[in-house]
């Protein structure tokens, strides 16, 4: 466990992790972009639509005034890169999860294309002009995560910045393996979890929702495994991580998350205090958490808006829905609007389960046009 009274999450959105720290009864504190009905604790909004560290973030915990010893900080997005937002961080509180200069490196698409190959881990082509390309395949941005900036190429579509990439296209079925690690590069595998996306206004592949606990053969583990170990003694990861992977004829690595993720909630329950307290403590103590097992497939997707509107009805009132918007709250287009779950012991039943959910939802929901 941890002493410090205080626990500032900063994300584009962080329910989830309020309510994993809800039973510590610390002072929890949100910055996030959404500020949804069901965050647990004093609740402040960044209107940086990513959730990012930036100039608005510092100015809340600024005026917020929290001792710094007493203080923790974990970051689920990114930083803004106008100044050293991570170090402006550390006057406010102790940082929980890795160094940005770590992120930096894992951000540098070239860099890390090299150090993939190097050492033999499996990544779709990656092209350096768009003569090179052979369709299908994508332009993708390694500043953002969550497929935002995932576009489908088109013909001779010119690069905006040097952020983004060209990458080949690879037809499969797309997973996240999670996984917990500490200063001794010692880890736990989490779980895997299947997931899928959705076309919205800002991706043409928006991370939009999982099933948790999949089961994959031997020789696909120990594969993750190099690969998780190659991360961690790279990049010096700590604390909850996720990589995206795709299965096609082989496994190839997509995209490395350095920080807690949006499927993490999914087992919560499988830690004694929770995901969030055990990625403090792993950071923090170097302790390497006792998982539990759960046979329960827990599975979620988020709604998003086709159209602008506003909520009419209360969603607190389904026990199924989470990350509720305020009631009367404008949702723009291309927002999630919520997230639907289900669970069961059965992956049929779970996805039968989770498709009636939204159906309901959507029928309540008769002024929104939804994805």
């Amino acid at each position: 466990m941890f002493h410090q009274n205080n626990v500032v999450l900063i994300g584009s959105s962080v329910v989830e992790q309020s309510k994993s720290i809800k039973h510590l009864n610390k002072r929890i504190i949100n910055i996030d972009y959404f500020n949804d009905e069901d965050l647990i604790g004093e609740n402040y909004r960044n209107p940086n639509h990513f959730g990012f560290v930036n100039d608005d973030v510092i100015s809340i915990l600024k005026k917020l005034n929290l001792p710094r010893d007493d203080t923790l900080i974990i970051v689920s997005s990114d930083y803004e890169r106008d100044k050293d937002y991570y170090k402006l961080l550390t006057s406010y509180g102790e940082v929980i999860g890795n160094h940005y200069k770590d992120i930096l490196k894992l951000q540098d698409h070239k860099y890390l294309s090299s150090r993939l190959k190097e050492n033999n881990i499996n990544f779709p082509k990656r092209y350096n002009s768009n003569e090179e390309i052979i369709s299908p395949a994508l332009v993708k941005n390694s500043y953002l995560s969550g497929g935002s900036g995932v576009k489908i190429y088109k013909q001779n579509e010119q690069l905006k910045n040097n952020d983004e990439y060209y990458e080949q296209f690879i037809e499969g079925q797309v997973y996240s393996i999670i996984f917990i690690s500490n200063y001794n590069k010692n880890y736990e595998i989490i779980g895997i979890n299947k997931i899928f996306s959705k076309k919205t206004l800002y991706t043409d592949f928006c991370f939009s929702g999982a099933y948790s606990n999949i089961d994959l053969n031997k020789k696909q583990i120990k594969y993750l495994k190099n690969m998780i170990s190659f991360f961690i003694k790279e990049f010096n990861l700590i604390g909850i991580n996720g990589i995206d992977f795709i299965i096609s004829n082989d496994i190839y690595f997509l995209e490395i998350n350095p920080r807690i993720t949006q499927t993490c909630f999914l087992y919560d329950r499988n830690f004694t205090n929770g995901y969030i307290a055990a990625h403090i403590d792993c950071v923090l103590n170097k302790n390497l958490p006792n998982i539990k097992k759960s046979k329960y497939i827990r599975a979620f997707e988020n709604l998003y808006a086709a159209s602008s509107s506003t909520v009419d009805i209360d969603l607190g009132n389904f026990d199924f829905v989470t990350n509720i918007p305020k009631l009367n709250n404008f949702i723009d287009v291309g927002d999630p609007i919520c997230t639907i779950n289900s669970e069961s012991n059965d992956e049929k039943k779970v996805k039968n389960l989770l498709l009636n959910n939204i159906s309901l939802i959507k029928k309540e929901l008769i002024n929104i046009e939804i994805i």
